[in-house]
Parts: C-alpha cells; sequence; structure tokens
C-alpha cells in the first residue's frame, strides 16, 4: 500500500514538471516574473497616488500582475523566437520589438478598460517599458544564435 501512494506522489510531480517543462516551450517564465512585480506595483502607485482608492488600486495591480506573468511571458517568448528564426538580422530585431510591444500595449489597454481600473490610461503607460526588454532580450537571443552558428563552422 505505501508503494501506490510514493508512486502516486511521483507521478503527480512528474505531471507538474512536464506542465512546466512544455508551458516554458511558450512562456518565458522569468521575464513573466520580473514583468508581474514591476508592473503590478507600478499600477498600483499610479492608481493609489491618482485615486487613493485602495481596493480599485490592488484590484489593477492584481489583473496588471497576472496578466503579465502570462501574457508578458508568452510575448517574451514570442519575441525570442521572431529574433532567431527571422533570417535577416536587422529585419528579424526590428520585428521582435516592434510586434511584441504593439500586441502587449494593446491588450493591457483592453484590460484595463474592462472594470476595476480606476485610470486606464495611466494603467497602461508603463507597458511601454516593454519596448526596452524586447530590444535587450532580442538583441541578447539573436547574438546566442549567431554565436551558435558561428562555432558551428
Amino acid at each position: 500500500m505505501m508503494k501506490k501512494t510514493k508512486s502516486r506522489s511521483l507521478k503527480r510531480k512528474s505531471y507538474l514538471g512536464n506542465a512546466i517543462r512544455i508551458g516554458g516551450r511558450f512562456i518565458n517564465y522569468k521575464m513573466g516574473i520580473y514583468g508581474a512585480i514591476f508592473l503590478g506595483f507600478v499600477v498600483f502607485v499610479i492608481n493609489f497616488r491618482l485615486t487613493a482608492e485602495w481596493g480599485p488600486s490592488m484590484t489593477a495591480s492584481l489583473k496588471q500582475g497576472s496578466y503579465t506573468f502570462l501574457f508578458g511571458g508568452v510575448i517574451m517568448k514570442f519575441c525570442e523566437i521572431l529574433a532567431i528564426k527571422i533570417k535577416q538580422q536587422f529585419l528579424a530585431i526590428g520585428l521582435a520589438i516592434i510586434l511584441p510591444a504593439v500586441i502587449a500595449v494593446s491588450l493591457t489597454f483592453g484590460l484595463h478598460n474592462l472594470r476595476g481600473t480606476p485610470r486606464p490610461i495611466a494603467s497602461t503607460i508603463p507597458t511601454l517599458l516593454i519596448i526596452p526588454a524586447t530590444a535587450v532580450v532580442a538583441v541578447k537571443k539573436r547574438k546566442s544564435i549567431n554565436n551558435a552558428f558561428s562555432s558551428v563552422e
């Protein structure tokens, strides 16, 4: 009986590990976490300073943090993919910066226009910080792929 319980817990851990690994193909977890903490805090401060209302400001912050972890992680993974899949380097880096930024800003503005965000435009402005983030990630990823190809040759 002890073996069955131990085996079941190992299977659950294995399933969780597999889910995390598979998710890593679509989500940049590290950038998602960094973005969630940073933008969640910024959105809270913006809304609290403008309204002095704790509840709606925290709601906006939690929405931003949750959204940024999931969608920001996906968008940053999209940035990486664009940076390495497009053959022409200048085009790859340019699209890897612009497309994810446009998507992120548009989705964030849409999210904050839903109920609960006192100042949707003010809450969306910090999302523009994705532009330097995508620039750094795109260039770094492109350099790593260029270095990998040059070491093979």
